[in-house]
């Protein structure tokens, strides 16, 4: 049935059982105008029983769109996965130029980790620029400055301005940090919402991949310059983006906000329910106050302060799981792993494609499954992964055992790529976007992620020194008994967040009560 066909079955044709109010509204019309055809479309939507391939398609666009927009941050956060991983193709190519002499342990650790040392600068102006410029806006400037990054690096040798291209797409990876979680989360219906949350740490893991492929098949210039077309892509696909309806309303830009949430959601009667919610919400929190007076006032209420703790030591477990490690020493730990330089690459793009199918069993488990019992079985699983990788290693340290088998090593690793990523590498983020109060969240996320940036740069600038010092079984045990360690907390404080609106969540952390809030909004609406 084509456009046209729906219009005027919708117009003109009323169903055998309408509803008394409706029928008589479509009786005294006479002719209508094109907008008036658009009004009695969203009423008879409303208000009337149609044929259900219409209202599939209606729900359907919405959907759509949803998913082209968040396209748009999932290919910079494919930016933000190339440069987390772009150092371990980096650095042996520097190594083993010709021309160049070869770096001390200290320099190849700042190729690494210069990057992650950047994400702090990033967080700290994430949260003021998303709440200043809008999160759309943010995201599109910070696209730019992704791209100048990945054109330094790609348009010189010398050391000392790649690490300043390292810097600078470092610091555009952490002001997207908070930015694209809030961003998603914002224009997400529960429904769909911890699946295009996940989505985000897919698109990261992806681009750790892509860094990867380019770095082993072209020169690190040549790659750089591929990895500079994501967020450019990016970039064009939210210019056709209305900026979030939350923020538009936290500016008491009320017929924008009306708007633009209905361009993301739709206007079904479950959805104008949640939308006014949320400007009520916002009506009550508007004021002139800075981002420090909002912090001290806020910082007593336990619907801000508890889901920061938790944050901080979620991001924490991360981190100290080694998995940025991981990403940025692939080459080398595949060395350890396999017992030689043989087929290092080859080894590194197979555990990207591993990460990458973990990330995407994670979005279908976060489409089913509560954030809370993933939390607890990755955490688990990956702190037993590396503590008994840990002991394999030792073993072939101490020669009982005679020589690493790559089979076993592969297995163990592989066993811990999967479950970390199932849980542990993704789940941070989604919940980021999820856990803060509106009025907070900018604060909230950016301090969060400020933290984990703190982290981020900690693991990956002590890793070289660490597998120097106490070898790769002593660093990779240090990484299992921290996660464990924070699993344990997470099994006891962690909440649940699936399938609960945002206000539900800022409530359940206002009330520390595990109690059942009475919503009328429709959780499985698009």
């Amino acid at each position: 049935m084509t456009a046209t066909e729906q219009e005027n079955l919708i117009i003109h044709e009323t169903p055998q059982t309408p509803n008394t109010k409706s029928e008589a509204f479509v009786k005294t019309m006479t002719i209508p105008s094109n907008e008036d055809k658009i009004k009695i479309k969203k009423v008879l939507l409303e208000k009337l029983v149609l044929p259900e391939a219409i209202k599939q398609e209606y729900v359907n666009n919405n959907k759509a769109k949803k998913a082209f927009i968040v396209l748009g941050t999932f290919l910079l956060s494919l930016s933000a996965g190339a440069t987390a991983g772009f150092s371990a193709v980096l650095i042996p190519q520097l190594q083993h130029a010709k021309g160049h002499k070869k770096y001390s342990t200290e320099m190849v650790s700042w190729v690494a980790a210069i990057s992650s040392l950047a994400l702090l600068f990033g967080n700290m102006i994430s949260g003021y620029l998303m709440d200043r410029l809008g999160r759309r806006s943010s995201q599109m400037l910070l696209s730019w400055l992704y791209i100048g990054g990945w054109t330094t690096i790609a348009i010189t040798t010398n050391i000392h301005l790649i690490l300043v291209g390292r810097f600078i797409t470092g610091l555009c990876q952490g002001w997207l940090g908070p930015l694209g979680p809030v961003f998603v989360g914002e224009i997400s219906s529960p429904a769909y919402r911890g699946l295009f949350l996940a989505s985000l740490s897919l698109s990261t893991a992806f681009g750790v991949f892509m860094s990867h492929l380019f770095g082993t098949l072209l020169h690190w210039s040549h790659a750089s310059l591929l990895c500079g077309t994501f967020p450019l892509i990016g970039c064009i696909i939210l210019y056709y983006a209305p900026e979030s309806p939350a923020w538009f309303a936290s500016k008491s830009q009320i017929s924008k906000c009306i708007k633009s949430f209905q361009w993301y959601r739709g206007t079904g009667p479950s959805m104008k329910e949640e939308l006014d919610k949320m400007i009520l919400e916002h009506t009550k929190k508007v004021d002139k106050r800075s981002k420090i007076e909002t912090l001290k006032i806020n910082i007593s209420k336990p619907e801000f302060w508890k889901p920061l703790c938790i944050m901080l030591v979620f991001f924490a477990i991360t981190q100290l799981s080694g998995i940025n490690v991981f990403c940025a020493y692939t080459t080398e730990i595949m060395e350890i792993l396999l017992g030689s330089k043989t087929n290092t690459y080859a080894a590194m793009l197979g555990i990207d494609i591993l990460r990458c199918v973990a990330l995407v069993t994670a979005c279908i488990m976060l489409r089913r499954m509560g954030r809370r019992p993933i939390a607890i079985f990755s955490g688990t699983f990956t702190s037993l992964s590396l503590i008994i990788l840990s002991i394999y290693l030792y073993l072939v340290e101490i020669n009982v055992i005679k020589q690493v088998t790559p089979v076993i090593s592969l297995v163990l690793t592989a066993v811990y790529i999967v479950v970390s990523n199932i849980g542990v590498g993704p789940l941070p983020w989604n919940m980021v976007g999820e856990v803060f109060a509106s009025e907070t969240k900018g604060i909230g996320s950016g301090l969060s992620v400020m933290m984990m940036s703190v982290f981020s740069f900690g693991t990956v600038k002590t890793a070289p020194a660490m597998f120097k010092n106490i070898g790769h079984y002593g660093t990779y045990l240090f990484y299992g008994m921290s996660t464990l360690i924070g699993t344990i907390f997470l099994y006891f404080c962690l909440p649940e967040t699936k399938g609960k609106t945002l206000l539900q969540i800022e409530e359940r952390f206002r009330s520390g009560k595990k109690r059942k809030i009475l919503e009328t909004i429709d959780i499985t609406s698009a």
